[in-house]
């Protein structure tokens, strides 16, 4: 689900900036790969923008505690777990050798989201058979003690970026956790003595 939500992502802020250059015949313009391949060195490609997963959290404002009955049979119900709302923190990293169209990718990725702070399945056609309704988007400004530690631990030197905090994010899989049988009667006993000490 995760990297299927990353994907909408990616092809939206790429057809922004497509439509934006007046150019929509490149692909991969915004790129989903690591920050780091195998050596340590920058995955994301050359004269592109890197999206990046920098972080998961848990929503627990909406957070649904009860097993959820999903199915109603004549004979017995099923339940499955409540579905758990994430918010994702983003990366959107942009590495091309010309610092000044690094500053300006940026630009257009502060200009997507600014313009479109909300995908849904209205505006978003992408989202239609996700779990995931509707996705917020909140930019994320970090204090430079922050920012320097997050590079510390990529591994890399600080690259041009913004970060972006996604909510609600809905992970819901189905599976049945437990089956009862339903209730067909109910016998009430009604002519009870009353017992004395």
């Amino acid at each position: 689900m995760i990297d299927k939500v990353m994907e909408v992502i990616r092809a939206e802020v790429n057809d922004f900036i497509g439509r934006k250059l007046e150019d929509t015949t490149i692909p991969d313009r915004v790129v989903l790969t690591s920050f780091v391949d195998d050596n340590g060195r920058v995955a994301i490609p050359t004269d592109a923008i890197g999206l990046s997963l920098l972080n998961i959290e848990e929503e627990r404002t909406f957070k649904e505690a009860a097993m959820i009955r999903t199915a109603k049979a004549e004979s017995s119900s099923s339940f499955v777990n409540p579905p758990i709302s994430l918010n994702l923190q983003i990366m959107f990293t942009a590495y091309f050798k010309n610092y000044a169209e690094s500053l300006k990718q940026l630009s257009f990725i502060l200009g997507c989201l600014q313009t479109k702070p909300v995908f849904d399945r209205n505006n978003t056609p992408a989202l239609v058979g996700l779990d995931t309704a509707k996705l917020i988007f909140e930019l994320n400004t970090l204090p430079l003690e922050q920012q320097h530690y997050i590079w510390s631990m990529i591994g890399l030197r600080y690259l041009p970026s913004v970060i972006y905090r996604v909510r609600m994010l809905t992970i819901f899989e189905r599976d049945v956790i437990s089956e009862v049988a339903n209730i067909k009667e109910i016998t009430t006993v009604s002519n009870l003595k009353e017992v004395r000490d």
